[in-house]
């Protein structure tokens, strides 16, 4: 079944690529046909003209020579479109500063409705010293493209003295991890989900 699965999407990629080609080809011919007025030969337009002519040419070849290295080695080919639709669809869902923040609302908000008897230490805790952080101006969000990452900078936007603007006292990228509060990948802040399980439950009173 497998066996039968890959070779209808072996065969689907063909024949689009195949598809592809032909609309290429009348494309590149109906352009080659065009005629330049006498009056134009030699001026600007005729170089604009030959210009996408020859780009629409090189992209042309480029979609044939992937079709022909797609089908010559469709295991590498496979793996190269998993790795790059993977990629696309971990940057598509890199949640950003405002997701954690209404997660981060969202949590402080569940946690109030709880009697503060009854709320678990370590969710309390945390929502507490997020809360403290933000008071202070100090959270930050740096993104690498797939994963985002919530860390402590020492001093607010706003202030200006020497320790918060000398460039020999700002974090170092040693130390860096220590200043992380929080990991942003696929829709969700996994630290904060984390500190949030069973929040509702206070062991001690067990």
């Amino acid at each position: 079944m497998a066996f039968r699965g890959a070779r209808f999407a072996s065969s689907f990629i063909r024949n689009n690529l195949d598809a592809f080609k032909q609309r290429q080809t009348a494309l590149q011919n109906r352009i080659d046909s065009i005629q330049f007025p006498e009056k134009y030969k030699g001026t600007i337009w005729e170089k604009w003209a030959m210009y996408w002519r020859n780009l629409i040419r090189d992209y042309k070849e480029m979609v044939i020579d992937t079709g022909k290295t797609m089908r010559e080695r469709p295991v590498r080919s496979g793996i190269y479109l998993t790795l790059l639709g993977t990629t696309y669809y971990c940057c598509s869902t890199n949640p950003d500063e405002a997701d954690f923040v209404n997660r981060f609302r969202q949590c402080a908000n569940e946690l109030q409705l709880v009697h503060p008897s009854c709320q678990n230490p370590t969710a309390s805790h945390h929502i507490q010293f997020l809360q403290r952080c933000y008071n202070e101006g100090i959270v930050r969000r740096i993104t690498l493209g797939v994963v985002s990452f919530i860390w402590l900078d020492n001093f607010d936007r706003g202030v200006a003295f020497y320790k918060a603007i000398c460039p020999y006292l700002q974090p170092r990228y040693m130390t860096f991890h220590e200043r992380i509060v929080d990991v942003g990948f696929n829709n969700e802040w996994w630290l904060l989900r984390k500190k949030m399980v069973d929040y509702d439950i206070n062991e001690e009173n067990l």
